[in-house]
Formats: structure tokens, sequence, C-alpha cells
């Protein structure tokens, strides 16, 4: 094979492969993901069907919980995420009030429980 011919399939491979997403894109989606979630559940009119559209909802996102977890497992990517959760901090606030407001309502609902528990744990 030619050096050219070689240098066309290496240039081709590194275009084909997907660039690793950055720490402000994985605490995005995290982000995202929870918002889905959680809506699901506030959309239902009994814990029951809150429960059962979480899990659905979760299931659908599971990567992105996964994804934002393991950011704990890397010193210098916690790092980065925390100072941009703090810098973006205002634009959140509202979600984590609406989360607890749905988990004490269904505070003995197991699905909504079980729900709540997967994302901080996928």
């Amino acid at each position: 094979m030619t050096r050219v011919a070689l240098l066309c399939l290496a240039l081709a491979a590194c275009k084909d492969s997907p660039r690793e997403p950055t720490v402000e894109e994985i605490t995005e989606r995290g982000w995202a993901a929870h918002e889905l979630v959680v809506a699901a559940g506030e959309a239902q009119p009994t814990c029951a069907g809150a429960g059962a559209a979480m899990q659905k909802v979760f299931v659908a996102n599971r990567q992105a919980f996964v994804d934002a977890i393991a950011l704990d497992r890397d010193k210098a990517r916690l790092e980065q995420a925390t100072t941009y959760i703090e810098a973006h901090q205002a634009r959140y606030l509202g979600l984590e009030e609406r989360m607890e407001k749905l988990q004490d309502r269904c505070a003995q609902d197991a699905t909504v429980q079980a729900a709540f528990a997967q994302m901080g744990n996928p």
C-alpha cells in the first residue's frame, strides 16, 4: 500500500471515531435526564403512575446517569464538573425543589423511591 493510501485510511479512521464528550456535556446530559424523570413523575396524578412513568424514562436515559456518576471516580473531572455546576447553579435550583416535592408526595411509593435511588446509583 502506498503512503498516500495509508494516510487516507488513517484520516478516515480518525474522522469516524467519535470524540469523548466534555465534562460539561456529561453534566448537562445528567441534568437533562433528571429533569425528564422528574417531569414524568410530576405529570402523573397518582404515585403509582408516577413511579411507572419515572422508571420508563429512567431506563431510556440510564446512560446519562451512568456517565454523570462516572465523573465522581476521576478527581480532575469531578473538579471540572463541580466548577461547572457551581457556575450554573441558579438554573437547577428549581429542579432540586421539584425532586423534593415529588419525593415527599410519593414517600410511601416504593417505585417512585426506587427511581430516585436509581438516579443516584444507576
